[in-house]
């Protein structure tokens, strides 16, 4: 008996020039534990697969599982309930079964808005989504199984929580074998590293996040405990992904992957022996000199910093943790020892108590700092957060869209702030235009290019980004 995992599209897919599109590796993981297991995984990243419902119908029809799951954040879960419609609609017989930030983050409400999933698994899903199958399986009852929520006849049951993986090296290494890796092109993998010219794999160190942003969900599937593979584990990952993929540049998708430096050490002394590079997401009070000049002196291409905010008080606010000084150290730093590219985004709208004089010390922290690439968003009050609670008891966020719930082009259907929602739009439109029209930032993104290819993927990102200054 096989089991079917599915990532569903994302409203981003329409602008898929300038939206990361990355090799789902948080299925990969559950589809090499189930099989490991015994329990034949069958997967499809809707993501990149054109859909059409009747080859979908006939795919279920053919594999016959007992189990079809959908792994969703916030921009997924209404097409997930679309597809979890059509199965239930042709396949009433086959549990439905959703995983992920969103649902993990609020498991009651979305059984309720969303009856055609039958349990939700809350947190990390390799032991309780293999439970799961080996019970359908064999046609047992899944009332007892730990880390699950679940639709019992009309009532919602709420069974006790699975503790977190401790020893992350006993899972295998994601599958990558599900998808041709080529059919992930049609993006990048993360900006300015794209499959169209570069051989990518994405790789994760680590699992969990001590810090307590307001605007981060991932505590809803990972514990605020961090976890960290071994060296020795992560160095044959990236063996096997060289042997396999001939792979020439890692990204990294941790939130933070300098917090133990012991661990960053060993692999990017690793990774300068082998001529891999990299580009890696961190925060700007974990970084000093010396491990800057190690990790621009081991291939290390691009460094992407969360600063959210210029303003002292909102960074306060927030939870960040970290303050305006550190951010122009952490800039310094990387310019110092060269790293090429340096990624900063922003949000604003970030607390209800932000303001036009916060939004304005962003702006100009931006225009000093002069990011190679930046990002600025609206902050999303995604489901698990505290700035979610925070805008309800405000009366700020009466009702939930999830349509609405997307930092990429999005049309907030609650009150962020201070500032109304339109002018927050009219401010972020014009901090992109003229971060991205310098003509010292166009030549930098252009110089050094590797390839014709790479040369291609600037002009498309250049083109998707000018459509998107007429919506």
């Amino acid at each position: 008996m096989s089991v079917i995992l599915i990532r569903p599209n994302t409203p981003y897919s329409s602008h898929s020039g300038l939206v990361s599109v990355q090799y789902p590796i948080n299925i990969g993981y559950l589809s090499a534990f189930l099989n490991q297991n015994s329990v034949n995984c069958r997967v499809r990243d809707f993501e990149v697969e054109k859909f059409n419902e009747d080859e979908f119908k006939s795919f279920v029809k053919a594999v016959n599982p007992k189990l079809i799951g959908f792994s969703c954040m916030t921009p997924h879960i209404l097409n997930a309930a679309y597809l979890a419609s059509i199965v239930k609609n042709n396949f009433p017989e086959i549990k439905t079964v959703v995983g992920g930030a969103h649902p993990s983050a609020i498991p009651e409400q979305t059984l309720r808005e969303f009856p055609q999933f039958d349990v939700v698994v809350v947190g990390e899903g390799e032991n309780t989504l293999l439970e799961l199958a080996q019970r359908l399986i064999c046609s047992k009852e899944i009332n007892d199984v730990v880390g699950i929520v679940f639709n019992d006849k009309g009532k919602i049951s709420f069974n006790p929580p699975r503790m977190p993986i401790e020893n992350l090296d006993k899972i295998p290494f994601p599958d990558r074998s599900f998808l041709p890796m080529r059919m992930y092109k049609k993006s990048h993998v993360s900006k300015g590293f794209s499959r169209s010219f570069l051989r990518v794999a994405e790789v994760t160190i680590s699992r969990g996040c001590p810090y307590q942003c307001i605007y981060c969900a991932s505590k809803a599937v990972h514990s605020c405990k961090i976890r960290f593979r071994g060296i020795e584990n992560i160095i044959k990952e990236i063996e096997k992904l060289v042997d396999d993929f001939n792979v020439e540049h890692i990204s990294f998708l941790d939130d933070t992957i300098s917090i133990r430096k012991d661990v960053l050490s060993a692999v990017c002394v690793y990774l300068r022996m082998k001529k891999i590079t990299f580009d890696c997401f961190t925060r700007v009070d974990h970084v000093d000199n010396d491990m800057i000049k190690l990790m621009a002196g081991s291939g290390c291409k691009k460094i992407s910093f969360g600063i959210e905010s210029g303003s002292q008080k909102i960074l306060r606010l927030i939870k960040k943790g970290t303050t305006v000084s550190q951010v122009r150290e952490a800039f310094r730093l990387c310019k110092k020892h060269r790293i090429a590219k340096i990624e900063g985004s922003f949000m604003i709208g970030a607390h209800p108590d932000e303001d036009r004089e916060d939004i304005e010390l962003t702006r100009k922290l931006i225009f000093e700092l002069r990011p190679d690439i930046l990002a600025i968003f609206i902050a999303v009050p995604y489901p698990g957060t505290e700035l979610n609670r925070m805008l309800k008891e405000r009366k700020f966020l009466n009702y939930e869209n999830w349509d609405d719930f997307k930092l990429f082009l999005g049309n907030p259907s609650w009150k962020c702030c201070q500032v109304p929602n339109e002018e927050l739009k009219q401010i972020s439109r014009n901090i992109i235009n003229k971060h991205y029209l310098n003509p010292a930032l166009l030549m930098n993104n252009f110089s050094g290019l590797r390839n014709i290819e790479e040369l291609f993927y600037w002009l498309r990102l250049a083109f998707s980004y000018l459509k998107t200054r007429k919506l």
